[in-house]
């Protein structure tokens, strides 16, 4: 069983680090759902894999002999809600991660209205804002399961929450049409000079005419 002192990990890290798929992929779930990091996801995926391994061991046993057995997992997937009333071991052989990960305290949290974004969800379960059952609660990666969903609430006085407004774009400014005045060209040196020694001689015959 192992010594009772030590915790033991959750969940077993990818045997391939370097998967551009599959760090794609866990990149938009951390995206998606507001998560800390990976390690939240390899959780999740490793609960999900043993709920998927229960069912496929059942599925090569006789109906008989499985009866009270398969009752019992696709009751506790009902009350986690993975699935609903009616399913079947087949539904329980295609769960995947993201179903599980929408049942933590808070995507739920969220998807209530009592935060704006996934990571405003997270800081108020962390600050211990929220209460499940009348009880504080402070594990943004809590399960929530059918029963206790209705049960989420605020704890004590809700916190002042302003809803973000979409910011409307400034109205381009209309700028005042200055009215420009042709520019002169000047000409060229050797045309000025010549025509500064024709101005000057013509005031020396005005002169003499004088």
């Amino acid at each position: 069983m192992g010594d009772p002192r030590k915790l033991r990990k959750k969940y077993m890290p990818p045997k391939h680090p370097w998967d551009a798929d599959r760090i794609a992929k866990e990149n938009q779930l951390v995206t998606d759902f507001g998560l800390k990091n990976k390690k939240e996801i390899w959780r999740a995926d490793a609960a999900i894999r043993k709920f998927r391994y229960l069912a496929r061991s059942l599925v090569g046993i006789p109906i008989d002999q499985r009866k009270g057995e398969e009752e019992r997992l696709m009751g506790k997937l009902q009350k986690l809600g993975l699935l609903k009333e009616g399913s079947t071991l087949d539904d329980a052989l295609s769960l995947k991660v993201e179903d599980l990960l929408a049942r933590r305290l808070q995507t739920l949290v969220w998807k209530r209205g009592m935060a704006n974004t996934l990571s405003q969800a997270r800081q108020l379960v962390a600050h211990g804002h929220i209460s499940v059952k009348k009880r504080r609660v402070s594990s943004p990666g809590m399960i929530i399961g059918m029963e206790e969903e209705g049960t989420i609430d605020w704890y004590g006085e809700p916190p002042k929450i302003t809803v973000k407004k979409v910011e409307e774009k400034p109205a381009e400014k209309v700028e005042k049409k200055v009215e420009e005045k042709p520019i002169e060209k000047k000409a060229p040196k050797k045309a000025r000079k010549k025509k500064v020694e024709v101005v000057k001689e013509a005031k020396k015959k005005e002169g003499e005419a004088k």
